[in-house]
């Protein structure tokens, strides 16, 4: 018998209040903690509720310091909304999620109410934010909710082992939004951003491909890939599970204006092939280079893979080799 799925948890926001900043607090465990949450130049270690109730009575034009809320009024996050109102442009930061509530979707929740609250309440233009690269769950819920990464920032904060990096992520009220529907085609075919959650899929269908794939491998180039703003992979989900991957890369030109897409990989389960999932795919990533500026896209394939050859000839990929080589060295 299948296990029934917990309700997607719901959240409000409402104005931080004195009373908060005590179980805020005592979210904050360490020194690193502390940087994680609110960057390296809001509040000094160790945390108290004094600096926290100093930082709300602090006056400021277009801040906004809200807690968020479960369905029965308990503190289950934090978040800071900084409005740039002339530009139509708001700041989020100070993400803080409860320590108990954290893996059950809660900040996800969250950022859709930010979301909400922004575009459709405020009618802001972009929100932006940042993140530490190792922040995996954050970038993964930010992407889920419609964020896509623009760029890195090096050695931004020190921290206990060293320096941290940083993204910028942002979302523009154009963009998709949570809960909007992957485009589908016929058949309920779905092509939508891979998860994390996808790896094990995604594995398998690289391993068909011909490439073995290490225990992890696979997830973590999974969130390699999620912080680079200049690819993507992307999936078809058909009845409910992964049945293709895509990854697509970006690369400008240098000799002349434009940019260029490279499809990495393809690979489509063998079970399902000649349905149009691979079609779909490169239909995908085509439109997502073109998005980016690329007027043209390319892909290599072994000299072995007849079938894959025909496949790329049939949408309209032509074989170039003979006009210039590929040549390859390892690096040690």
């Amino acid at each position: 018998m299948a296990t029934a799925r917990a309700p997607a948890p719901t959240v409000s926001l409402r104005p931080l209040t004195r009373a908060d900043c005590g179980r805020i607090v005592d979210w904050i465990a360490s020194e690193d903690d502390l940087y994680q949450w609110s960057g390296p130049a809001d509040f000094a270690w160790p945390l108290t509720v004094d600096q926290l109730q100093a930082d709300l009575a602090r006056p400021g034009v277009g801040r906004m310091l809200m807690a968020a809320t479960d369905a029965d009024g308990a503190l289950a996050g934090h978040v800071k909304l900084q409005i740039v109102a002339h530009h139509r442009i708001g700041h989020v930061g100070r993400v803080l999620v409860a320590p108990d509530r954290r893996g059950r979707g809660t900040g996800s929740a969250l950022m859709r109410a930010v979301v909400a609250l922004g575009f459709d309440e405020l009618q802001l233009h972009r929100l932006q934010l940042g993140v530490y690269t190792f922040n995996h769950a954050a970038i993964a819920c930010y992407r889920g909710v419609g964020f896509a990464v623009e760029g890195r920032l090096r050695d931004s904060t020190l921290g206990s082992g060293g320096y941290w990096q940083g993204l910028t992520m942002s979302m523009l009220a154009s963009d998709p939004r949570p809960g909007d529907p992957a485009p589908t085609a016929a058949g309920g075919l779905a092509v939508r951003p891979a998860r994390l959650g996808d790896h094990a899929a995604i594995e398998s269908l690289l391993i068909g491909l011909g490439y073995p794939q290490a225990e992890g491998q696979t997830a973590e180039r999974l969130i390699a890939w999620a912080a680079d703003p200049s690819g993507t992979a992307l999936v078809a989900e058909l009845d409910g599970g992964v049945a293709g991957v895509v990854a697509v890369h970006a690369i400008p030109y240098f000799e002349r204006p434009g940019a260029f897409a490279r499809i990495v990989a393809l690979s489509v389960d063998g079970r399902r092939r000649r349905g149009g999932i691979g079609r779909a795919l490169v239909a995908a990533a085509e439109a997502w280079a073109a998005q980016r500026g690329c007027v043209a896209i390319e892909v290599t394939s072994r000299r072995s893979r007849d079938d894959a050859h025909s496949f790329y000839r049939a949408l309209g990929y032509a074989d170039r080799c003979d006009r210039s080589g590929r040549l390859t060295r390892p690096l040690p």
